[in-house]
């Protein structure tokens, strides 16, 4: 198997990349807590992501 190093412009758009996936998952994780909060849903997930522990 070879590899083949990425160019400083592809790492820039890995990272890029990246960041935006993580925005998108803070505002949506966010966006769940409020949906939970809002209807009142009782989490029984040991889960600290699903169960609004996370912080």
């Amino acid at each position: 198997m070879s590899y083949q190093r990425l160019t400083s412009q592809e790492i820039e758009n890995l990272r890029a990349e990246m960041r935006a996936a993580g925005h998108w998952m803070k505002a949506e994780l966010a966006r769940r807590r409020q949906r939970y909060k809002k209807i009142g849903a009782v989490e029984t997930s040991n889960d600290p992501i699903t169960n609004d522990k996370a912080s």
